[in-house]
């Protein structure tokens, strides 16, 4: 049962909250973030009525933010909740109230968080920053993925199918049994056939005792990719695969991918995928849950792999600018021989030859199915006397050169035009912040490596800890504004008359709005304070009076 408190009585040792600073992460965070939300979003997890009173949502998600903040275990972050004062503060209970059990905070990540209430917690956050004047609504957006390590090793196929086999016997209740030692082969491939025939007779030998076993077992037999070994390839994180961070070196775990607010440099949106997932599929979705965080986005930022159609066209319907790099994945065009005409839609080579005649080629590929590519063809007459014959043509037999170009390549020209301007270059730095990023989550909250199993846990992980750094981040942006506000005294003078001493003062204030003031007045010796504030790009003038 969920019973909330609008307000908790302090007792009289809470007069030790005194000692914290004000200038505490934790009590700028609750300054400018309100969390009242949760307990709101999270209401229907939980009984009405019946049962015995649970702790706040409120409180367990503030915990599991120190958690994130501090890289502590649930044991730990208990252990220091009880004696720091600060930690007591943040999450509302008075010094000594009793704090839950750390394997409360294993239950509601499991049973009251899931993936929406997650992307809720985070889309909350920014457009309070958003509301509140902490970034401006009108942002950029950077886009990127960083890897994460499994909390397991991987093992080859054969060794996979060897733990199948002792699970299935386990729950059968066998203790007698000869597995093959598929080390003594030599042969890899003649390896896996011996296991997965053994692992097989042993699925058909195995009751009712050991059926999910046998079930599970089968399920992995059937897929085409473990005997390839590019699916499973552990039993302690059956979600995790191999991915890449480039052609050589290989990785064993997930995938996240999240968008990142180029001013402010607050995350919007996480996404978490295996291993062997390709970067900008759900480059959607993270973009549709930054506009939901009310980011009105005027740019996206990223690397090559988001150099797609589908992305590019979707920006271009949104009128939102693409800093994205040309692939040679995608556009595969020598643009020092060869350049694009958009209103003749002709192909044009370096001597000045136009091609005469386009065909349209579809073709059948295993990856990716049907494959459409235009043929544009040059002048005989053009290419036989010409002087690049043999660079253009080389040893092909035909009289006059055929570009075969994607029929994407005239849409990418333009945008491989643009992408060589200064404007673009200069531009496209910004993307920089989100390398940033990921050595911060990675080297200071612990999201090297996953800490349970499965893609959830690793979501929950993910998505905690970006809301961590958000709220790290926004403690940054408001301390630094509140030192802007009020600048050291620029000019000070003291006038000193034969009846009275007088201060004359003069100094700048730099406001949120990026408006400037300049303030003077005067304190006289009797305790009385006369100043002004002037505001010289709007020209307003005000007095106030202060009296001691």
């Amino acid at each position: 049962m969920l019973r909330i408190e609008d307000g908790k009585q302090l007792n009289f040792h809470s007069l030790l909250y005194h000692n914290i600073p004000e200038n505490h992460i934790l009590k700028i965070i609750d300054s400018a973030i309100s969390f009242d939300y949760i307990n709101e979003r999270l209401a229907d997890r939980y009984c009405k009525n019946f049962g015995r009173p649970a702790k706040e949502p409120k409180l367990i998600m503030k915990l599991l933010t120190i958690q994130r903040l501090y890289e502590l275990s649930d044991v730990q972050l208990i252990d220091e909740t009880n004696v720091n004062l600060a930690y007591m503060w943040f999450i509302g209970i008075n010094p000594g109230d009793p704090l839950p059990h750390p394997s409360l905070l294993s239950k509601f990540r499991t049973m009251r968080l899931n993936e929406t209430e997650l992307d809720d917690i985070i889309t909350e956050i920014v457009r309070q920053c958003v509301e509140k004047g902490i970034i401006p609504e009108e942002n950029g957006a950077s886009i990127d993925v960083t890897h994460i390590l499994a909390n397991t090793t991987k093992k080859v196929p054969e060794r996979v199918m060897k733990h199948l086999a002792k699970k299935i016997f386990k729950a059968m209740g066998k203790t007698d049994y000869e597995i093959p030692d598929y080390t003594q082969i030599e042969d890899h491939n003649e390896a896996k056939r011996v296991m997965k025939e053994y692992l097989e007779d042993v699925i058909t030998q195995s009751d009712d005792r050991a059926e999910e076993e046998a079930k599970m077992a089968r399920k992995v037999l059937d897929s085409p990719l473990f005997i390839e070994q590019k699916g499973i390839r552990s039993l302690a994180d059956m979600d995790a695969r191999v991915g890449y961070k480039s052609k050589t070196e290989s990785f064993f775990g997930y995938k996240m991918e999240y968008a990142l607010t180029t001013e402010g440099r607050l995350i919007t949106a996480v996404g978490v995928h295996d291993g062997a997932y390709v970067d900008g599929l759900d480059f959607e979705g993270l973009y549709e849950l930054s506009k939901k965080a009310g980011i009105d986005i005027e740019s996206v930022y990223g690397d090559k792999a988001y150099f797609r159609k589908a992305i590019l066209d979707k920006l271009k319907e949104d009128g939102v600018k693409a800093y994205i790099p040309v692939s040679a994945a995608s556009y595969q065009i020598n643009e020092e021989l060869y350049s694009y005409c958009k209103d003749s839609d002709q192909w044009v080579c370096v001597r000045g030859n136009r091609t005469i005649s386009k065909k349209l080629y579809v073709s059948k590929r295993k990856d990716i199915g049907e494959y459409k590519t235009h043929e544009y063809a040059f002048a005989k007459e053009e290419c036989e006397g010409c002087p690049l014959r043999n660079e253009c043509i080389k040893k092909a037999k035909t009289k006059a050169k055929k570009l075969r170009v994607s029929i994407n390549a005239t849409e990418y020209y333009e945008h491989s035009q643009w992408a060589k301007t200064e404007a673009f270059i200069e531009e496209y730095k910004k993307r920089a912040a989100i390398e940033w990023k990921n050595a911060e989550l990675k080297r200071f909250h612990g999201l090297v490596r996953a800490r349970g199993y499965g893609i959830r846990s690793v979501s929950t992980q993910a998505k905690l800890t970006a809301i961590a750094v958000n709220l790290k981040r926004i403690a940054n942006l408001v301390s630094t504004k509140k030192l802007d506000t009020q600048q050291v005294v620029t000019q000070m003078e003291f006038n000193n008359g034969p009846d009275t001493s007088v201060i004359s003062f003069f100094y700048t204030v730099s406001w949120p709005n990026s408006a400037v003031y300049n303030v003077f007045g005067e304190i006289s010796d009797s305790g009385y304070i006369s100043a002004g504030i002037c505001c010289i790009s709007i020209v307003e003038y005000a007095l106030f009076d202060v009296f001691e």
